[in-house]
């Protein structure tokens, strides 16, 4: 259909990463294993529900289909107990994709206290060991700031294991998003950039590109943000959706010119 954001694409995505031996982990797999007994090669796949949980249902299934288990992270806004019954019995991981900081308007008390109530709500119908913030690119405020400060929660207060911006090594782990409909980090990445130290040697714009470099297993350890909403699987859902990302990433461009750049993803 001519756009690398198909489901097509994806599963050629998938196809490429089996070829070339990689393993999948879900994200509290990689963080409850040791990095000694991690394989040597291996991808991390992703997904944050914002939108569209049917396309999240078809990813799943297509994931399922091959053996392949990923994390999805659901909003509030996105969270129905059958749809996350449906992935833990598909055998991926669910996670609560929060944004109780930006909800609260910055105010970390607020936030917490209804980060708890949705982590509970959640946590009736599915077994939340990760977390991951949802970037809301139209905010002053960013969701991981809640974490931060003298006297921060930890996540074992929780009993989490982790935050998949915060806990995970990106100079070890490779990280590529597709947020702005494109693999290379820059200016539309407002909000999905990782934090702490970081390395990246090597970098995609298409999803054909990105194919290419797990084929060539251009990279041994890597982690994929992929949007559900944004791969479709018909032309009017393509076009559709390239128009809406098209029309954000305007928005974001204009906020660039009134706002600090972002940290960068890599070093």
């Amino acid at each position: 259909m001519g756009d690398g954001f198909t489901t097509e694409s994806y599963v050629d995505l998938l196809d490429a990463a089996e070829e070339a031996d990689y393993a999948f982990l879900t994200v509290a797999e990689y963080l409850s294993t040791d990095p000694d007994e991690r394989p040597d090669r291996y991808l991390i796949v992703r997904h944050d529900v914002d939108r569209k949980v049917a396309n999240a249902r078809r990813m799943a299934r297509i994931e399922a289909d091959r053996g392949v288990s990923t994390t999805y992270y659901v909003r509030t806004s996105t969270f129905d107990p059958a749809f996350v019954a449906s992935l833990e019995s598909l055998g991926h991981e669910v996670g609560y994709h929060y944004e109780d900081f930006v909800r609260a308007d910055g105010d970390v008390t607020e936030a917490h206290e209804r980060f708890a109530r949705n982590l509970g709500m959640f946590r009736r119908y599915c077994d939340v060991q990760t977390i991951c913030m949802h970037g809301n690119p139209l905010s002053p405020h960013d969701n991981r700031d809640m974490w931060g400060g003298d006297d921060a929660v930890d996540f074992a207060e929780y009993d989490l294991l982790g935050e998949a911006y915060l806990s995970m090594d990106f100079v070890d782990v490779t990280y590529f998003s597709d947020t702005g409909r494109t693999w290379r980090d820059g200016a539309l990445k407002i909000k999905d950039y990782t934090v702490g130290d970081s390395e990246k040697t090597v970098s995609a714009d298409t999803t054909a590109e990105l194919a290419a470099l797990l084929r060539a297993g251009a990279f041994d350890r890597g982690c994929l943000l992929v949007h559900p909403e944004r791969w479709a699987d018909s032309m009017p859902e393509l076009l559709l959706e390239r128009t809406k990302d098209h029309a954000i990433n305007t928005v974001k461009r204009g906020l660039r010119l009134v706002r600090p750049h972002s940290p960068s993803t890599t070093t």
